[in-house]
């Protein structure tokens, strides 16, 4: 995927520049690097241009020891679960371990399943990207990014179990979850568009929807994974035949280029 602002061997000019990158995909009308994030085009260069890493504001003192805080007392948090498991790993633990007091802990999180949301919410977005940055058609990538999640996720397990019997992640308790602009439903919802614009996708329903439609699908499957249904399974190839299951529902239909994307109905009174 070209990610990049001048004219190299991978493809044409950003979209920034005026014209469309082939095989780039957007996030808000940007193009996502491999920490989905905006970067900015470089100048062409001899050699074959490297990735470089976006440019992040400049905080001042204050600021960054408050983010490394946050960050100790997060990373101090999904390791005690992944070595004791949810319910051992408490408040008390993660402070001891993040070296703050526990008034310290509260200052910046609410509760331990709010460290929990955080990582589910967002944890996959540098993965994602990094995935749809490889060349390749963007269900290839798809498959592969989808692929990827399942290693981590079956490598991860104890994370996303507590993540599961906390409840810590639930949409219906907190309706802002599923809008939110950090959350990786963003990326999927991009990179669908782009395959709308590639005729890779059926334009007969909106970016979102085929995302949300994905991502129900592999909801389902990582349950049944979890759950061990109907029996003990790898979560990849579970994953592999959710992912061809959405395929067969979102492959392009004879018209599509002239029909407006269905409105989502609504129920009768």
């Amino acid at each position: 995927m070209n990610v990049y602002g001048s004219q190299n061997s991978y493809g044409k000019q950003n979209i920034l520049r005026g014209t469309r990158t082939r095989g780039s995909v957007e996030l808000y009308g940007q193009p996502v690097c491999a920490l989905c994030r905006p970067v900015r085009p470089v100048p062409r260069t001899t050699a074959p241009p490297r990735l470089l890493s976006p440019a992040l504001p400049v905080l001042g003192l204050r600021e960054r020891k408050k983010a490394d805080v946050k960050r100790r007392i997060a990373e101090a948090a999904i390791s005690l679960v992944r070595e004791r498991g949810y319910e051992a790993a408490t408040v008390d633990e993660i402070a001891r371990r993040a070296d703050v007091s526990q008034p310290t802990f509260y200052a910046y999180y609410p509760s331990k399943d709010a460290i929990l949301r955080e990582h589910a919410l967002s944890g996959f977005r540098p993965l994602i990207a990094e995935e749809l940055e490889r060349p390749g058609t963007i269900a290839l990538r798809m498959r592969r990014y989808l692929r990827s999640i399942a290693r981590r996720i079956s490598a991860d397990r104890k994370v996303w179990y507590a993540i599961a019997v906390s409840n810590a992640y639930n949409p219906v308790r907190d309706p802002d979850l599923l809008g939110a602009s950090d959350a990786s439903t963003r990326v999927v919802e991009a990179v669908v568009a782009e395959g709308q614009r590639g005729g890779e996708f059926t334009t007969l329903y909106s970016a979102q929807r085929l995302a949300s439609l994905l991502e129900g699908v592999m909801l389902r499957v990582c349950l049944e994974w979890g759950a061990g249904f109907p029996g003990p399974h790898a979560l990849e190839d579970a994953v592999d035949e959710g992912f061809d299951l959405f395929l067969r529902a979102a492959e392009p239909r004879p018209g599509d280029a002239s029909r407006k994307a269905r409105p989502r109905r609504k129920e009768k009174a």
